[in-house]
């Protein structure tokens, strides 16, 4: 094999992580930010992030379970269980995903050029940025 060959398939691979990490990063960022809809009205807008979820999540049984005066009060804790359940899971995989992704820059650290390393650090200390300013709105 060539080594214009071998510098191609690295490029093209590099490429590849490159657009896997954005498609993994740019919908939670997203998701992050506040940019989807927590109700037809916005009616989970205020308060935290986490706070919104767990509202949302035990809105949404109660909603499609209608449940009488008796059956509420035997859901409430399922829901509210299950609500920081789903909390703990999520902080686990964002854990889980931040390895990775430190995994994938120190990879792609002896493959990229120091000005393609510089703007990835540059759209990760941006993309943090951001998310932390919008996390205190929200």
């Amino acid at each position: 094999m060539t080594s214009e060959r071998r510098k191609s398939i690295l490029i093209l691979s590099a490429t590849l992580i490159f657009g896997i990490i954005l498609g993994l990063l740019v919908p939670g960022l997203f998701y992050k930010l506040g940019r989807h809809d927590y109700g037809r009205h916005g009616r989970y807008r205020n308060g935290p992030m986490e706070q919104h979820k767990k509202d949302w999540f035990v809105s949404t049984i109660y909603r499609v379970a209608k449940p009488d005066s008796a059956q509420a009060k035997q859901i409430k804790p399922i829901t509210h269980w299950a609500a920081q359940e789903i909390e703990r899971i999520e902080t686990t995989a964002n854990h889980e995903m931040s390895v990775v992704l430190d995994s994938v820059k120190t990879q792609l650290k002896p493959i990229l050029t120091e000005e393609q390393r510089k703007r990835l650090e540059e759209f990760e200390s941006n993309a943090k940025s951001h998310w932390r300013g919008r996390r205190g709105h929200n």
